[in-house]
C-alpha cells in the first residue's frame, strides 16, 4: 500500500531545487543520449561504416541506434528494481554516471580505419550502456520531483523535468551544428565530431554536483522507515497492476514514437533524400523543441486544472491530424516551411503528450513500487527501436516518398489515444480553494478512482 507523505512540509526553495536538479540532470544525460542520434544520422555511416554503400551505410548506422532503444526497457527494469529498493537519489546517481562514461568513450574511441571491424562492435556496446542508462533515467528524474510536489500542482511540476529532455536535444544538436558548421567538412569528420562527445564528462560532473545536493523523497523515505519497501517490486507490478501496465505503454507508445518518427524523417529524408542542409534541419529540430519547453509545461499546467487524461488525448489528436501536413511541408524542401512543421509538431502535438504522462504515470502506482511500474512502459522502446529501419526501408519501399511514415505515425498516434481513453483518470481536478489530493494509493486492477 502506498504511504502518504507529507509532501506539503516541503519548502518552495526546498522544491525549487529539487525541480531545477532533476530538470539539470536529465539534460546533462539527453544531452549524451541525444548526441548519438546526432552522430549516429549525419555522420557515423562514414566514419564507422565506410565499407557499405551511402544508403545501406546510413541503415547500419540507424540500427546501432535501435540498440540503445532496445537496451531502454532493461535499463527501465534494472534500474526501476533499484530505485525502489534503495531510492530515487542513489539510482540517478548512478545512471548519470553510466552515461557519462559511455559517451566519453564513444568520443575516444577509434574509427572503422583504425580498428576495422572492432570499431562498429565497440560502438554498437556502448551504445547498448546509453540504452541502460537513459532507461534508468526518466522515471526516477519525474518521481525525485513527483514525490516533493504538493498533488494539485504535481502536473505542472513534473512537466518541468520534461524541459530537461528538450534542453538535452538543444545542447546535444546546438554543440553538434556548431562545430560541423566552424570546421571544415575534413576537419569535422577528423576530430571535430569527438569535442561534444568528450565534453560530456563537464556536464555530468555539474548534473552529479546537482543532484547529490537534493534530499531523498518523503514518500520513499516513510517507505524505508516503515520497513515497507518491496523486495521484488516489479514481479508485484505484473502481477497486480497490469491494466497500468499496458495503459502506460501505449501512452508512452504514442508520445516517444511520434518524437522519434519526427526526428527521423527530418534527418533521414529531409536530409538524405531530399538534400536539406544537415544545418537546417537540427536548426528546425532546435526551434521546435525551445518552443515545446514552454508549451509542454504549459500542457501540464493545464492537466491539474482539468485532468491528466483530456490533455494528452488533445496532444494525440494534435499530433495526428498534423502528420500528413508535416510531410508535405517537409517536402517542399523550404527552410520556414521546415520549422513551421517541426514547430507544430513539437510545440503542440508531442508536447501535448509528454507534459502530462510524467504525472499520470506518477499517479497510476502505489509509491512502493512506483519506479519499477513507471519502467514499464519502456517497453515501447522495443517497438520505437525499429523505426530507424522501418523508414529507411519504407523510404526504399515507397520510391524516395514518405508519405506511408505519415500513416505510420498516424497509427501510433492512434495507440496513445486509444490506450488513455480505456485509463481511469488519475487525477481530480482541484481550484486554490480545495485541498489537494492525496497521493496515488494501491487500487486493485480495473477498479476507478
Amino acid at each position: 500500500m502506498a504511504v502518504p507523505a507529507k509532501i506539503e512540509s516541503v519548502d518552495g526553495r526546498s522544491l525549487r531545487r529539487v525541480v531545477v536538479s532533476s530538470a539539470v540532470g536529465t539534460a546533462m544525460e539527453w544531452y549524451d543520449f541525444f548526441l548519438y542520434v546526432a552522430g549516429g544520422t549525419l555522420l557515423f555511416d562514414k566514419l564507422f561504416f565506410p565499407q557499405l554503400s551511402s544508403a545501406v551505410g546510413t541503415m547500419a548506422a540507424l540500427g546501432t541506434l535501435a540498440v540503445g532503444s532496445l537496451s531502454k526497457p532493461l535499463g527501465g527494469l534494472v534500474f526501476g528494481h533499484i530505485g525502489d529498493r534503495v531510492g530515487r537519489k542513489a539510482t540517478l546517481v548512478m545512471t548519470l554516471l553510466i552515461m557519462g562514461v559511455a559517451t566519453t568513450a564513444v568520443g575516444l574511441l577509434p574509427t572503422a580505419a583504425v580498428l576495422g571491424i572492432w570499431a562498429p562492435v565497440l560502438l554498437i556496446v556502448l551504445r547498448f550502456i546509453q540504452g541502460l542508462a537513459a532507461g534508468g533515467e526518466w522515471g526516477g528524474s519525474v518521481l525525485l520531483v513527483a514525490e516533493h510536489t504538493p498533488a494539485d500542482r504535481r502536473g505542472f511540476f513534473t512537466s518541468m523535468t520534461q524541459s530537461g529532455i528538450a534542453l538535452g536535444f538543444l545542447s546535444a544538436t546546438g554543440i553538434f551544428a556548431l562545430f560541423s558548421g566552424v570546421l571544415t567538412q575534413h576537419q569535422f569528420e577528423t576530430w571535430g565530431w569527438r569535442i561534444p562527445f568528450l565534453a560530456s564528462i563537464l556536464l555530468v560532473a555539474l548534473g552529479l554536483f546537482m543532484r547529490l545536493k537534493v534530499d531523498e523523497t518523503p514518500e520513499f523515505t516513510a517507505l524505508q522507515a516503515q520497513g515497507k519497501a518491496e523486495r521484488a517490486p516489479i514481479a508485484e507490478v505484473l502481477r497486480d497492476h497490469r491494466k497500468s501496465s499496458l495503459v502506460t505503454i501505449g501512452a508512452r507508445l504514442g508520445e516517444s514514437g511520434f518524437s522519434s518518427l519526427v526526428q527521423l524523417a527530418v534527418l533521414v529524408y529531409g536530409v538524405d533524400e531530399l538534400g536539406i542542409s544537415p544545418t537546417v534541419a537540427l536548426l528546425a529540430l532546435m526551434i521546435g523543441f525551445g518552443v515545446e519547453m514552454i508549451t509542454m509545461v504549459a500542457f501540464g499546467w493545464l492537466s491539474d486544472r482539468i485532468g491528466r487524461r483530456p490533455v494528452y488525448m488533445v496532444g494525440a489528436v494534435s499530433a495526428a491530424l498534423l502528420a500528413f501536413p508535416l510531410i508535405w511541408m517537409l517536402g517542399t524542401k523550404d527552410g520556414v516551411f521546415l520549422v513551421l512543421a517541426v514547430t507544430l509538431a513539437f510545440g503542440i502535438g508531442h508536447a501535448g503528450m509528454i507534459g502530462v504522462v510524467p504525472s499520470f504515470f506518477t499517479e497510476l502506482f502505489p509509491a512502493n513500487l512506483r519506479y519499477s511500474g513507471m519502467s514499464v512502459n519502456l517497453i515501447s522502446g522495443g517497438i520505437t527501436a525499429v523505426f530507424p529501419l522501418a523508414i529507411s526501408a519504407l523510404i526504399l519501399w515507397a520510391g524516395g516518398s514518405l508519405w506511408p511514415i505519415a500513416g505510420l505515425t498516424v497509427l501510433i498516434c492512434l495507440v496513445g489515444l486509444a490506450s488513455v481513453y480505456w485509463a481511469d483518470e488519475t487525477h481530480r481536478p482541484t481550484h486554490p480553494d480545495t485541498p489537494a489530493a492525496e497521493p496515488a494509493t494501491d487500487v486493485p486492477v480495473g477498479s476507478t478512482r
